[in-house]
């Protein structure tokens, strides 16, 4: 006899980091521009001529996926906010190694 629950198996510590994050960025035009990190961003839909490099903020810490590194980002001026993914220059990751290969392949 079989106890319930036992099917439940203890996660990997690596399938933390290697997990799908989902977006929490959520992007309308009804709604104010709000910044409820970790939870939630709400942002407006299109970025204004405001949004560059040089008024985007840095929201939380860099996050990483496979080997690809992101942060959120939103403008101080009109509140939009984008998924941010850093280059990957020196990773080991097998993800940004086949990545790398596929974009070879699609370059010839």
């Amino acid at each position: 006899m079989r106890r319930i629950g036992s099917n439940i198996r203890k996660q990997i510590s690596d399938a933390k980091a290697n997990r799908i994050t989902k977006n929490i960025i959520r992007y309308s035009d009804d709604e104010q521009p709000r910044n409820d990190y970790p939870r939630r961003i709400v942002s407006p839909v299109r970025p204004a001529k405001c949004c560059s490099d040089e008024t985007r903020t840095m929201v939380g810490a860099t996050r990483e996926v496979d080997g690809f590194k992101f942060c959120y980002k939103i403008c101080q001026e009109c509140g939009h906010a984008v998924r941010f993914y850093f280059p990957a220059i020196d990773s080991t990751s097998p993800a940004v190694k086949e990545y790398r290969q596929w974009k070879r392949y699609l370059v010839q």
